[in-house]
């Protein structure tokens, strides 16, 4: 009776692996564009699991007397059947808490399995054996796949941020309203100590980002940018400069997100510091995409390619008139990081992601493009007090005191009751973005310039950006997933 039992339980147990391969071969594809066709083959293999379950559940109780080892094969397809559902929520709408759920019970369910194999070694061919630990290892590969997808939705950003907010004492609020996010901007500067503090911060070193650092550090870095502003040439000039380099430019020759890079960098160093671009200087092309990957969290960039930037802004501050601002101060983060960030780093970066969103969508305006494909995708407040306004007479408090405030910019561009005199890309308040003046006209005469151009490519070589060339290899997703853990367990 325990050996039939045995062999009947790899049997179930060896033949739903193949049907789950299958399924899941296919549910875990990246690149399966369909989603009707993703969400039905979602809830068909829970389906699948739910029923093998049933059936072995049936059958071997009939042997429950046996052991400790016939439940393996009754506890082991739940395990199958929960983790799919969980892991599989976004259309399911399950709250975060089940979501998580999903984490311990897939390493269960991986314990289990191994288990399952060193106790029926003997019933297994050489090949088949094989096989399931292929399964086993793909089913490792597939839990790293789905965690790193559900990370890149909302429902799988806000679990990761209020798991931060739980460890930090604070409770975390997602905020969509127009309305609410604008009282929230401009009542607070803090952006307090999760995404920025924790991921961005690091990221840009060994820049200090305008956009990141936070309290002293921020008002600091911010005085010095208007010191510096106050010295720069016209605005009209980068548009007269940036029309010069592109009708300049060889008609015949292909204009990808390599190129896109080159002549945004070309246009500021010219207008800058009056400098013809050189071709020597095409590793600091290199390194804004070495800057993209760790602040996208796709990787750690080349150290050496960063300070070998800085070195090159350094040289060329030292042989400007700029140098006289700060005189030695400039080899500081504190002082070449007002040039750096805003007018070198940051447009490279942010205005090849606008340019393939331009190419998609030729239709939209500058402003449309910015409002639907925000190349910062999140803004983050703390609120150290409760934010009120006062409707008919009545306080109404609208965000409470210690709260961190995340403010999805996409979601709310998309919104059909958008209202541009309520909203502006740039941001709202003391925090907004000091570099609206120079971006909107480059960026205008960037797209203008290349607007049904067939030689305009901007998505080729674009590299490192989660809205367009989401390729989730093992790597990255081993990454992310280091990088959040050690932002969980560290605080």
């Amino acid at each position: 009776m325990t050996n039939q039992a045995k062999f009947y339980a790899h049997t179930c147990y060896s033949n739903s692996n193949w049907i789950s391969l299958l399924l899941n071969a296919l549910l875990a594809c990246p690149y399966l564009k369909i989603k009707s066709i993703y969400y039905i083959l979602q809830d068909f293999i829970s389906a699948q699991h739910m029923l093998y379950s049933i059936v072995t559940t049936i059958y071997f109780w009939n042997f429950r007397n046996e052991g400790t080892l016939f439940y393996l094969p009754i506890l082991l397809p739940w395990f199958q059947f929960f983790i799919t559902l969980l892991l599989f929520t976004k259309n399911h709408k399950l709250s975060p808490v089940f979501q998580l759920g999903a984490i311990p019970l897939f390493f269960c369910y991986l314990g289990m399995y191994l288990v399952c194999i060193l106790l029926w070694w003997q019933q297994f061919m050489f090949v088949e054996f094989g096989f399931n630990l292929l399964i086993w290892c793909y089913g490792f590969y597939y839990f790293l796949h789905m965690i790193s997808l559900t990370i890149r939705f909302t429902d799988g950003r806000f679990l990761i941020l209020s798991l931060l907010g739980w460890k930090s004492g604070c409770k975390v609020a997602w905020i969509t309203d127009i309305h609410i996010a604008k009282e929230v901007l401009l009542a607070s500067s803090n952006k307090g100590s999760f995404i920025e503090e924790k991921i961005a911060c690091p990221a840009w070193s060994p820049v200090l980002s305008l956009e990141s650092v936070n309290g002293d550090s921020w008002r600091d870095l911010k005085s010095k940018f208007l010191i510096f502003q106050k010295y720069l040439p016209p605005v009209e000039q980068l548009t007269h400069i940036i029309r010069h380099i592109l009708s300049s430019q060889d008609a015949n020759i292909e204009i990808d997100a390599k190129k896109v890079v080159q002549v945004t960098l070309a246009c500021f160093v010219k207008w800058i510091f009056n400098r013809d671009w050189d071709s020597k200087w095409d590793f600091v092309c290199e390194a804004s995409w070495e800057w993209r990957k760790e602040i996208a969290i796709k990787g750690k960039a080349d150290p050496v390619l960063k300070c070998k930037t800085i070195d090159w802004l350094i040289d060329l501050i030292n042989q400007s008139d700029y140098y006289q601002i700060f005189g030695e101060q400039w080899s500081t983060p504190e002082c070449y990081s007002v040039i750096m960030q805003p007018f070198i780093l940051s447009p490279m970066i942010n205005f090849s992601d606008i340019a393939v969103s331009s190419s998609r969508h030729p239709d939209l305006s500058i402003q449309e493009l910015i409002h639907y494909y925000h190349p910062f995708p999140i803004l983050e407040r703390y609120t150290e007090k409760d934010i009120v306004v006062c409707n008919d007479g009545v306080n109404c408090v609208l965000v409470n005191a210690n709260t961190q405030v995340f403010i999805p910019l996409d979601t709310i561009g998309q919104q059909q009751q958008y209202n541009h005199k309520l909203w502006t890309p740039f941001g709202i308040g003391p925090r907004k973005c000091q570099g609206t003046q120079y971006a909107i006209p480059l960026l205008t005469e960037l797209i203008t310039h290349y607007k049904n151009n067939p030689r305009f490519v901007p998505e080729k070589n674009h590299k490192y950006s989660g809205r367009n060339n989401d390729h989730l290899s093992i790597r990255e997703s081993i990454y992310q997933l280091i990088i959040f853990g050690k932002i969980l367990i560290r605080g």
